[in-house]
């Protein structure tokens, strides 16, 4: 597939022409290759709004989007997909949405027809044909704004009528008359309820009947009362059923948190390395069952001739009912509405007015397109080889830090365990956990037994403390002591409650951790949208550092064992963000903790 290109400057801007309302700023055309074709500016547009478009939008396969803002600007995109072209208007304030799809349109069809079908690199004459659709689009635009309304217009006299006229009058007037008369349906209902009132005002009410004692079962065994203090004599042996506090050999204890998390067969070794997910051979992809191949031996049978050999335009009646079904599809395996509806936008974006490969269905160009789009959206735009940065910090006499943050229940404490336990053996790096939930109750305890399993120092300050300063202390305490890492964990919390918000900000912002992970739950569909982009939204906002703000670095997801193929959540987190999973969380023990592969997430998807 073509690469989106950055394009190469445009001109210098001619002298509008006086008469012109100039509503929108500029208008660019360019090819995919990033050579622009045409360009026009009524006002001399500040920065680079167009590669800001191309980098965030194009690139990211988010062309379903209705527009984009940069700034002050907000840019709304037409595709010529046969011909790897784009329209792009700019403009400032509040414009109609059929002023600007008009502009877009007749723009799009006058420049193709005016190319022949062929793009070539020389530069088109185009701008008295577009000053001839800015008038008219104006025209247009300035009596719609002045057309009297319909109930201000006068039924005109004579026989110059249209017949639209005097049906749509024809029809009010015929309104008026059944308001005058009355509804009888109207009148029956009121009828009843009266009737209905009056019978429920003549009986007096009953007396509730008292239910039935209800009889014991005959031979069936009744549960014993407990013995509760303060009820007859203390003996030792109620004092001895009912202490809760037997001492424990620590050592036991420790032994059986460690076959808890780190397991007795061999999956605590040391060198244990994080995987990504496990996929089927590529033997068993090269050799599907013989069903398989008479099923669509038998599908490709009942096909079109024409979707067999291919060649076939793509129109919006094609592609509309293959994506409905791919999107109900999609949303079914955990995919957030708002994002499938966008996802598969863009797909008909790409596709309409497109060819269909040789031998090749619409069906199967709307699943490759689609193939594309969710790769070129999951693949990482940047490293996130957490391991690598820690070990680049540590050679350059500096402590890494990443801070765990989250919704309440989705796991922050065990998966930061997790990635600590990653770090110490693979990268043989000093690790330190910063307890920084000061509110939840047992917090600084899990973690407790976490850094005693896994060998770790815990850098504590008990309940109630600004967390944002025992993430500072931490800090401080680990490169005067020679930790390498410091992981911070933080009180769970809720996307709507301002006040925590505002703390885990503060935190953020004070103490500039290397990585900010999101922990969320691989379950959650349209609500990991809501969570995160009110976290990140969040962070931005309330940050104390309003020059350099800090947002969300990455996503760790858990419970991702549990989803079977409903891998949606991924895929709604990454498209909303833009940015990559980190990690991916399998299981209970520190072993069970995977790094994300993207040809997985698409074929369970897909699949």
């Amino acid at each position: 597939s073509s690469k989106w290109l950055l394009p190469n400057p445009p001109p210098a801007p001619p002298p509008p022409k006086l008469g012109s309302r100039a509503m929108i700023d500029g208008i660019t055309v360019f090819t995919k290759g990033g050579v622009v074709l045409w360009s026009y500016q009524y006002i001399k547009i500040v920065g680079d709004p167009i590669d800001d478009l191309i980098k965030s939008v194009l690139l990211e396969e988010r062309t379903g989007m209705a527009q984009h803002k940069v700034g002050a600007y907000t840019l709304k995109w037409r595709l010529a997909t046969e011909l790897d072209l784009v329209f792009v208007v700019i403009y400032q304030g509040i414009l109609a949405l059929t002023y600007l799809e008009s502009i877009l349109d007749s723009v799009k069809a006058e420049f193709v027809s005016q190319l022949g079908g062929k793009v070539t690199t020389n530069r088109l004459e185009f701008t008295d044909s577009f000053l001839a659709i800015m008038k008219k689009a104006d025209k247009h635009l300035t009596r719609r704004s002045t057309k009297p309304s319909v109930s201000d217009t006068k039924r005109p006299q004579g026989n110059g009528n249209s017949r639209s006229t005097d049906a749509t009058e024809q029809d009010g007037d015929e309104d008026e008359a059944a308001e005058e008369e009355g509804d009888p349906n109207t009148d029956s209902i009121a009828e009843a309820r009266k009737k209905l009132l009056a019978k429920a005002k003549g009986k007096p009410k009953k007396a509730a009947a008292a239910p039935a004692p209800a009889e014991p079962e005959k031979g069936k065994k009744k549960k014993e009362a407990r013995a509760w203090a303060g009820q007859g004599k203390v003996d030792s042996k109620s004092m001895a059923a009912l202490d809760r506090s037997k001492k424990v050999d620590p050592e036991d204890a420790d032994a059986a948190m460690r076959a808890t998390y780190l397991g007795d067969d061999g999956s605590d070794v040391e060198g244990a390395e994080v995987e990504s997910i496990a996929s089927e051979s590529e033997e068993e992809e090269a050799a599907p069952a013989e069903d398989g191949r008479l099923t669509s031996l038998f599908k490709r049978m009942s096909s079109s001739v024409q979707s067999i050999t291919g060649n076939k335009v793509m129109t919006e009646e094609d592609l509309a009912p293959i994506l409905k079904t791919v999107k109900d599809e999609l949303m079914a395996k955990n995919v957030a509405v708002e994002v499938a509806a966008r996802l598969l936008e863009s797909v008909q974006t790409t596709l309409l007015g497109k060819r269909t490969a040789q031998f090749s269905s619409v069906r199967r160009s709307v699943k490759e397109a689609l193939t594309e789009a969710m790769t070129t959206i999951l693949a990482p735009k940047r490293s996130v080889d957490v391991l690598r940065a820690a070990l680049e910090a540590k050679a350059a006499g500096r402590v890494y830090s990443v801070a765990f943050l989250g919704v309440n229940g989705v796991g922050k404490s065990t998966n930061l365990a997790k990635v600590a336990y990653y770090l110490q053996h693979q990268g043989g790096l000093n690790v330190m956990i910063a307890a920084c939930d000061t509110f939840r109750s047992g917090a600084v305890e899990q973690l407790k037994t976490h850094a005693r399993c896994l060998g770790a120092h815990l850098f504590e300050r008990g309940y109630g403390k600004d967390a944002a300063d025992i993430a500072k202390q931490a800090l401080q305490y680990a490169e005067q002591n020679g930790y390498d890492v410091v992981l911070i964990d933080t009180a769970g919390r809720m996307q709507d409650n301002e006040p925590l918000m505002r703390a885990i900000a503060k935190l953020v912002a004070i103490n500039t951790p290397d990585l900010v992970l999101f922990v969320g739950e691989a379950l959650t569909g349209n609500d990991s949208i809501d969570q995160l982009t009110k976290f990140n939204r969040s962070l931005i906002d309330m940050s104390h550092n309003r020059a350099a703000p800090r947002g969300v670095d990455g996503i760790l997801l858990t419970k991702y064992d549990t989803v079977d193929d409903k891998v949606g959540a991924a895929v709604s987190m990454v498209y909303l963000s833009g940015q990559p999973v980190v990690f991916v969380g399998t299981g209970q023990k520190y072993t069970h903790l995977r790094k994300l592969q993207v040809k997985e997430v698409v074929k369970a998807l897909l699949g």
